[in-house]
């Protein structure tokens, strides 16, 4: 009887924690909906086309060690709880993976993302391999409505000299989205996120050496300048290793770690609270690492310097153009009212003018109060912001100020007047790969059939043509085996459980999917559901269905 309550309670804790898993990553749906959300959306807009050491990041300090991915013998002591893929939803642009090379689970050497020492140990053959949080990472820049996006990977090397190995995981997945150094460099902190986007690049890798011609051709040399522990709040905005005119230039790195290993064991830096991430964000620094993430976390909410509570609102629709307010929170206002405007020098330094006017009149009253060395400017992280209500306040003024920040060209689409113009991505060329969840399987047809209504299940990996699919344009998941037959919800249902079967190709919403959170994929008719397998657990032969989304491996799929 002690064994069956043992057992009967470990159970319980395991469906427990399962349970408290899938309802962190529903809520990551629901976050994306919110004005905190949106205003960080803003202010990565902002900064696009600013030197990467004058950008913000935020960062998932070892972004795979997750309870996610956690299993009998990996991630017990995790420093995160959501996917790699919910940690970019949530807009962590730098993600930092470890990567071993040791014992995998098929019983040889393969390229793992362990939390283990130098020489391996802590590692376990259940960890998950390299070449599956690159296909993860992949398939969410890959969506549509990520192609804007730039990701900045830093990889802590114990790879034991395995780069061609690493490099051939890499190019498979990430080859054509990485902007390459192409000889053994740092990464340059003039670079601008705009620079890596029209190069129709998306990831900029950190952590290589120059031992290798590969491995220094494709990843930046070295990691981050860190130091966690001498931080100090502005006004000072340093460290003792870094001064403020360092900081202000460079991507310096403060993170966290909240793993049960480091605070018996080690010296944990400190705790980033709502309050540190305020301090970190008033001093803009470059990249500031999280761990334990979650949807509505207060330090998401502390990170934003920019807009006021729920601005841009767009009251009676017609507040297009931004003002600072006295307390330093943008708000949009009709560009007709009347303001002094912020002017920023050529060197950084800020000024008010003493005549106001209208918005578009910005650039004009700069130049002629201060000098061709001054324009009409916003500020595009944290310390300018602060910077300039330090000159609003040695100028004697206390009112609002107009910014160079508008969405008169697109209602809702904010952007400075500097903002470089982007070439748009161009299309991928038709591509069949495996689509796989993340329980493992791919997706499948039974029995290898074509005709209309095949059912559609999961079954392991082989790579055979009943594996293979492509997106289209119109989001229509196409078959390699029978390129006119798509996955389709069967009967348009929108319910729980509703099958999910082949069936020739048309125009219908029930055989549109969009990309979801969590890579997730969602039919066009029912946003609220997801492509999902009955019953996972069970293994091969589970049929495809739709469920609620719960954002659970078995509803995360990537190409492979």
């Amino acid at each position: 009887m002690p064994r069956v309550s043992t057992y009967a309670a470990a159970l319980g804790g395991a469906f427990m924690c399962a349970s408290l898993a899938a309802q962190a990553s529903s809520q990551v749906d629901s976050y994306q909906q919110t004005w905190e959300h949106k205003a960080l959306s803003y202010q990565r807009t902002l900064d696009l086309g600013s030197p990467l050491g004058q950008a913000s990041f935020l960062h998932s300090h070892n972004a795979y060690n997750s309870k996610h991915y956690q299993n009998a013998g990996s991630y017990w002591d995790p420093n995160h709880e959501l996917s790699l893929g919910e940690q970019l939803d949530l807009g962590m642009r730098g993600i930092e993976l470890d990567v071993h090379y040791t014992l995998g689970n098929a019983f040889k050497k393969e390229l793992l993302l362990c939390h283990g020492q130098g020489n391996h140990l802590g590692c376990s053959p259940f960890d998950r391999r390299f070449k599956d949080g690159i296909a993860e990472i992949s398939s969410w820049l890959r969506q549509e409505r990520n192609r804007g996006e730039v990701v900045i990977l830093y990889i802590e090397d114990h790879m034991d000299g395995q780069y061609d190995r690493a490099l051939a995981e890499l190019n498979a997945q990430l080859g054509d989205l990485i902007y390459q150094p192409g000889s053994c460099q740092s990464l340059p902190m003039q670079l601008t996120r705009a620079d890596v986007l029209n190069a129709h690049k998306q990831v900029l890798i950190m952590g290589g050496n120059c031992s290798h011609a590969g491995w220094a051709a494709t990843v930046y040399n070295y990691g981050y300048p860190t130091d966690n522990d001498t931080f100090q709040a502005y006004p000072a905005c340093r460290t003792a290793k870094y001064d403020t005119a360092y900081i202000q230039n460079n991507i310096v790195r403060i993170y966290e770690d909240r793993t049960s290993l480091s605070a018996s064991f080690g010296s944990p830096p400190p705790v980033i609270d709502a309050r540190r991430m305020a301090d970190l964000t008033q001093c803009g620094i470059g990249m500031i690492g999280l761990d334990m993430l979650k949807p509505y976390d207060n330090r998401l909410a502390a990170h934003i310097w920019s807009w006021a509570v729920n601005e841009p609102n767009d009251w009676g629709g017609n507040e297009d153009c931004a003002q600072q307010r006295a307390d330093g929170r943008f708000n949009d206002v009709s560009c007709l009212a009347q303001a002094p405007f912020a002017c920023r020098a050529d060197n950084g330094g800020w000024k008010i003018t003493a005549s106001a006017g209208v918005w578009s009149q910005g650039e004009a009253v700069c130049k002629a109060e201060f000098g061709a060395q001054y324009r009409f400017a916003v500020p595009k992280n944290g310390y300018q912001n602060t910077q300039l209500m330090q000159s609003k306040y040695n100028q004697g003024y206390e009112g609002v100020v107009w910014l160079a920040y508008s969405d008169t060209a697109r209602e809702g689409h904010w952007q400075p007047n500097d903002q470089p113009v982007i070439k748009p991505m161009p299309r991928p060329e038709p591509v069949y790969r495996k689509l796989k969840n993340g329980k493992g399987y791919c997706l499948d047809l039974e029995g290898r059939r074509t005709s209309n209504g095949t059912e559609i299940h999961q079954w392991s990996c082989h790579g055979a043509d009943s594996q293979q699919w492509y997106q289209d344009d119109q989001g229509r998941l196409r078959s390699k085996m029978a390129p006119d037959k798509c996955v389709d919800v069967s009967g348009s249902g929108t319910g729980k459980g509703t099958r999910v079967v082949l069936w020739s190709c048309h125009d219908g919403a029930n055989q549109r999917w969009t990309r979801g959170s969590n890579n997730s994929f969602r039919p066009a008719h029912a946003q609220s559901m997801a492509l999902d397998i009955k019953d996972p657990f069970w293994g091969r032969g589970q049929r495809a269905h739709l469920w609620n989304y719960h954002g659970g491996s078995s509803q995360q799929w990537v190409w492979e």
